[in-house]
């Protein structure tokens, strides 16, 4: 991971500080947190101490990661999409093979960082829209004054060669707030931070121009915005911040009780006056121990160096390590709370696998439920925009309205075995007469809202009856008279 000079990163400090945090949300995604859990260790613990503990810091107990990927699962099923009043659109161009895994991952990050973003672009060799993700802690985005909650600009560092090979930091600057003079260019920055345009030595194919605009020639800004909850504001980045730091004291923590185990879990021996025959010196990762060699035919020998006579004992352990994991266990579930989850969402498993916080499945579908009604917002608004490219450079007719356009999530739905358990419960309520069939109907279809809706459904199950009774009658009738 390139490091970014401090001259060259955003000069406000609410975006130094939020590209902070979001950048440490993406090392917990990655894995790549170990430096993070040593600053933690050396809050928490007395210098000597924190010394021992961050030389190999517990990474084992992500629950930032464990929480946010089992809750990840909007997208874990390929979405329908369809556009009104066209049963057979061809979405092909913008509703490509690589949509819905990318959004897989996305989504993901949406729920770590609460926003993510996905850059469009158009594939002339493919004719499609290719996407990608752009990490919010690279970007600063300009806000629209009148509508604080859309952008209107970009700017995007990134790390590019030029012809010859060599790297620089560079800011991609995007900008559509005069739609009659939109701006586009690349501008260079050297260790102080200053920028100097480039666009030429890295695009020339682009210098003085837009990249983007749609058939009635306004300009496209091709970057989407998720959120993780509808907001008034461009980034809610502080949300969530204590089941980042929580999760690293659980690792600085287990560290510590990594440390106990081995060091402090067990009795300390002791001599007091005493000496011994069969005492030898060994080195030992470089340091001189005494230990006395022993086996089952042993006899050891000792004698006393003092006058007051000799003594052996041994102290207490210092560590219980079982209790001291429970309690470290209840902590974590204590972490997944902040989540968002409620504590019957979680099922906590143990044995010979191990232990592990599970979500459940309803706790899932409450989630996603919550999530996705911004994400519906946000892919109308990639579709609208990836039309708009198709449109305009693939030679495409398809709408460019988002209220054209219908997304069905599928990937919260239920498994089999609940599905068969619902039912069996369903079947046995209308047997002892505590719900009727109107009930029934809307309890097995989630998507059914009222008893009205619910009431046609019957009636319609009625009339397929009825038909398929008639015309089972009427082929007998023909095979007895036929016979």
């Amino acid at each position: 991971m390139l490091m970014i000079p401090s001259a060259i990163k955003p000069k406000e400090d609410d975006d130094r500080n939020r590209w902070r945090e979001q950048s440490l949300r993406l090392r917990l995604l990655s894995g790549e947190f170990e430096d993070d859990v040593r600053d933690d260790i050396r809050k928490l613990f007395a210098a000597e101490i924190a010394a021992d503990l961050e030389l190999a810091p517990d990474l084992s107990r992500n629950t930032f990661l464990l929480v946010n990927q089992q809750l990840a699962t909007s997208y874990s099923e390929a979405p329908l999409v369809s556009v009104e009043g066209e049963e057979e659109a061809d979405l092909s161009s913008i509703v490509t093979s690589r949509l819905w895994p990318i959004q897989r991952e996305n989504e993901l990050k949406i729920r770590a960082l609460n926003e993510s973003i996905l850059r469009l672009d158009w594939s002339n060799e493919d004719q499609e829209v290719r996407y990608r993700i752009v990490e919010p802690d690279s970007v600063v985005l300009i806000p629209n004054k009148k509508k604080p909650d859309q952008m209107i600009g970009v700017e995007w560092l990134r790390h590019r060669a030029n012809s010859a090979g060599k790297g620089f930091w560079t800011w991609e600057v995007w900008d559509i707030s005069d739609p009659a003079n939109p701006i586009f260019r690349i501008d260079v920055v050297d260790n102080r931070g200053k920028r100097v345009e480039a666009t030429k030595d890295f695009a020339p194919e682009l210098a003085g121009k837009y990249p983007y605009y749609d058939r009635e020639q306004n300009p496209i800004l091709p970057f989407v915005l998720y959120h993780s909850k509808v907001s008034s504001k461009l980034w809610s980045w502080r949300a969530g911040t204590e089941l980042v730091l929580g999760t690293l004291r659980l690792c600085s923590l287990w560290s510590n009780w990594q440390d106990g185990f081995v060091n402090a879990a067990h009795p300390q021996r002791y001599a007091l006056d005493a000496e011994s025959q069969a005492g030898v010196t060994r080195n030992i990762g470089g340091v001189s121990v005494d230990v006395v060699p022993t086996d089952r035919k042993s006899i050891l020998k000792f004698s006393s160096s003092g006058a007051g006579g000799a003594q052996l004992s041994q102290f207490n352990p210092t560590m219980e390590p079982r209790s001291a994991a429970e309690a470290l266990e209840v902590f974590e579930r204590g972490l997944a709370i902040y989540a968002g989850l409620n504590p019957s969402d979680l099922q906590v498993t143990s044995g010979q696998s191990g232990y592990a916080i599970v979500v459940s499945r309803d706790g899932q579908r409450r989630k996603a439920k919550e999530i996705q009604s911004s994400l519906s917002l946000s892919d109308k608004d990639l579709l609208v925009l990836a039309a708009r490219l198709s449109n305009a450079y693939g030679g495409t007719d398809l709408p460019e309205l988002s209220n054209l356009y219908s997304i069905q999530y599928r990937g919260d739905q239920e498994s089999s075995e609940e599905r068969r358990s619902k039912v069996e419960t369903v079947e046995k309520e209308i047997a002892l007469g505590l719900i009727s069939r109107i009930d029934a109907v809307r309890r097995l279809n989630p998507t059914i809202r009222s008893d009205d809706e619910a009431v046609e459904r019957l009636l319609a199950i009625q009339r397929a009856e009825e038909i398929l009774s008639t015309n089972e009658t009427t082929t007998i009738q023909e095979v007895t008279i036929d016979g």
